[in-house]
């Protein structure tokens, strides 16, 4: 909290002295955080608007900033990192096992998996020109983390006349980031090979052959996967767990597939490529199935990729 209250001040003396030209002084920040300018101009078109003797509030408000994202992105980190540890101290606990003997049940231990991520570190935009080192997802080829996305998150809350951004909202970002690339990646596997729908909705199987349709197929082969049906009812108005596909049956619907699908050999199929994602992106812009919503978003994405 008080680090937000410093951020805020720093904001409002800053303010104070732009005046009107703290519009302008944050569309250059914008543009710093995008790339189209690096510290150096920043920092020059930053000094046009300033006097000599409030320059120093330019660099306590970018100090204030960046603490401030990299302050939350450490907590959040340190609250992932205890509650594994917890889980992984609960999952210690072993039972005595009756009789004193050992017996076969399972101990699985789940491992904290922030342990074994490699730490990376990202590289200054250009050397000597921020003391504090400032990463790009266009070059380290990696999802933003919170700090990247608070820092940007703040700079159009205050473009809009917002004060603050939260924890949570920061957050539902991510989650709504991940869940677009997830979706965008899907879309590209299913346009360069075949997969399956259950209930003519959702997909599986993702990579299988592409049944030829000029093959006649079998009427007695059907696949129990396409529908879900977890229960049934009994004739006393129970619900009963729905019986398994014996194996013969699996075994004819796989050779059905094998004899009437396409299978792509692995060196038959080339990496995903950008040409790949400009024509998902392009056949997916359809109604009810678009890969991006937003019209300026897609647009700089096609613009980008071509």
């Amino acid at each position: 909290m008080a680090m937000s209250t410093d951020l805020n001040i720093a904001r409002k003396n800053l303010a104070d002295v732009l005046g009107d030209s703290m519009k302008l002084y944050l569309q250059n920040l914008n543009s710093w955080f995008k790339r189209k300018i690096n510290k150096e101009e920043f920092d020059f078109e930053a000094r046009k608007l300033m006097r000599n003797d409030t320059v120093h509030l330019h660099n306590e408000f970018l100090l204030a900033l960046i603490a401030k994202c990299h302050i939350l992105s450490s907590s959040f980190n340190a609250r992932d990192a205890s509650s594994s540890s917890k889980v992984q101290k609960v999952a210690k606990v072993k039972k005595r096992p009756p009789g004193g003997r050992a017996n076969l049940q399972q101990r699985f231990i789940a491992a904290p998996v922030i342990d074994y991520v490699p730490q990376t570190t990202s590289k200054a935009l250009e050397e000597g020109a921020s003391p504090t080192p400032l990463g790009f997802v266009a070059r380290e080829g990696l999802m933003p983390d919170m700090a990247m996305v608070h820092g940007r998150m703040l700079v159009c809350a205050w473009e809009t006349g917002l004060a603050d951004v939260q924890e949570a909202a920061v957050k539902l970002l991510m989650l709504a980031l991940e869940t677009q690339v997830k979706h965008i990646l899907s879309l590209v596997v299913r346009q360069r090979k075949g997969y399956k729908l259950r209930e003519g909705k959702f997909v599986y199987s993702a990579g299988v052959g592409v049944k030829n349709p000029y093959y006649k197929a079998s009427d007695v082969c059907v696949d129990p996967s396409t529908e879900s049906t977890a229960t049934t009812i009994t004739p006393g108005a129970l619900h009963a767990p729905s019986l398994r596909p014996s194996v013969e049956s699996g075994e004819d619907i796989a050779a059905e597939q094998f004899a009437l699908g396409v299978e792509f050999l692995p060196e038959d199929q080339e990496p995903i490529s950008l040409y790949d994602l400009c024509d998902t992106l392009m056949v997916s812009q359809k109604p009810f199935s678009f890969a991006i919503v937003s019209h300026s978003v897609y647009a700089t994405v096609i613009e980008r990729n071509i």
